[in-house]
C-alpha cells in the first residue's frame, strides 16, 4: 500500500511539473529600416510583443514506466504592436496577433523513450478586427515527436510538424536536442535545438536566484490579404542578454536586458515555394528588454 501511494505521488508531481502558465512581454526600441536594396532609410520601427502560454493536464494515467501518460490542453496567444515611421510604415503592419488552442498527448514508450503528439488550431492575423477575420486566417497544426533520454543531461529526438501556414498542407521534419545541467548552487548550462530554441550559461546562487546569459531566437507570424493576394508576414529576431531569475513558491519572475540582432520583418507570398526564402535582416541591431512571470503547479521546478 505504501509503495502504491509513493507511485501516485510521483505521478502527480510529474503532472504538476508539466503544468504551467506564463505571461511575457518583449520590447524592441526604434531601429532603422533597411530596404530591399540593402540601403538604410530614414524609416524606423519599434515593436512590443506580449505572449501568453498555458499547458494544463486534464488526464493523467499511470504506465509501466516512471512517467505517466498525460493528456493536456494548450493555449498560445501573442500580440505585437508596431510603431512605424517613414518607409517602415509602408512596409509593415501596425499590429499582429494570434490565438491558438490545442490538445497534447505525452506517453512513455520505453524507460528512456517518450512520445509527444498533438493538434491545435488558431487564427493568425495582421489586424485585430474580429469582423474581418475569417477562414483565410485559420491555421491548423499537427505534430508528433520521439524523444530519447540518452544521458541524464542529454535528450535527442526527431519531430514532424504539419500545418497550412503557407496555404497548402506541409509536413516539416525537425531535429530535437537538449542539454541541461543545473545544480542547487553553481554553474548551469542549457542548450536546446527545437521549435523554441534557447541557449544559456549562468550561475545559480541558491534555489531562489540565478543569473545567466541567454540567447533566444524568436519567431512570430501572421496572415493577410493585400490587393486580393494571400500574404504571409513574419516577425523574427534573435536576442542575447543578461537574465536574472527569481523563484518563490510556485512563481518564477525573470527579465532580460541586452541586444537584438538579425530582426527580419517582411511579407512573403503565401505559398510553399516561399517557405525557405528568409532574406536578409531588415533592421539594424538595437537594445532588447523583456520581463515575464511564470506559474508552475509543481513549485520550484525547472
Amino acid at each position: 500500500m505504501k509503495k502504491k501511494w509513493i507511485i501516485m505521488a510521483a505521478i502527480l508531481q510529474t503532472a504538476h511539473a508539466f503544468a504551467q502558465i506564463e505571461l511575457r512581454s518583449e520590447y524592441l526600441p526604434q531601429q532603422k529600416y533597411i530596404d530591399d536594396n540593402r540601403d538604410k532609410t530614414d524609416g524606423k520601427s519599434s515593436a512590443l510583443t506580449t505572449t501568453f502560454t498555458a499547458t494544463v493536464p486534464v488526464s493523467v494515467k499511470p504506465t509501466n514506466y516512471h512517467q505517466p501518460s498525460i493528456w493536456a490542453a494548450t493555449l498560445n496567444a501573442s500580440y505585437t504592436s508596431f510603431s512605424n515611421d517613414g518607409p517602415a510604415a509602408e512596409a509593415l503592419p501596425k499590429e499582429m496577433g494570434s490565438t491558438d488552442l490545442g490538445v497534447m498527448y505525452m506517453t512513455p514508450l520505453h524507460e528512456k523513450l517518450m512520445f509527444i503528439g498533438g493538434a491545435s488550431a488558431g487564427f493568425y492575423s495582421t489586424h485585430t478586427d474580429l469582423k474581418k477575420i475569417g477562414a483565410d486566417h485559420l491555421v491548423v497544426n499537427i505534430y508528433s515527436s520521439f524523444i530519447w533520454q540518452i544521458r541524464p543531461k542529454i535528450k535527442v529526438g526527431v519531430a514532424l510538424i504539419g500545418n497550412n501556414a503557407f496555404d497548402k498542407p506541409m509536413l516539416i521534419p525537425m531535429p530535437y536536442f537538449q542539454y541541461h545541467h543545473e545544480k542547487k548552487r553553481g554553474m548551469e548550462y542549457h542548450a536546446e535545438l527545437s521549435y523554441n530554441p534557447r541557449f544559456s550559461v549562468g550561475y545559480r546562487f541558491n534555489e531562489a536566484f540565478a543569473l545567466r546569459i541567454v540567447n533566444r531566437p524568436k519567431f512570430f507570424f501572421s496572415l493577410a490579404q493585400i490587393d486580393g493576394q494571400k500574404k504571409y508576414f513574419d516577425h523574427h529576431y534573435v536576442s542575447l542578454g543578461l537574465e536574472p531569475e527569481y523563484r518563490f513558491s510556485n512563481w518564477t519572475v525573470s527579465g532580460t536586458f541586452g541586444a537584438n540582432f538579425g530582426r527580419t520583418d517582411r511579407y512573403r507570398d503565401r505559398e510553399p515555394s516561399q517557405f525557405l526564402k528568409w532574406g536578409n535582416a531588415t533592421f539594424d541591431p538595437s537594445f532588447y528588454i523583456s520581463a515575464g512571470i511564470k506559474y508552475n503547479f509543481a513549485g520550484k521546478q525547472k
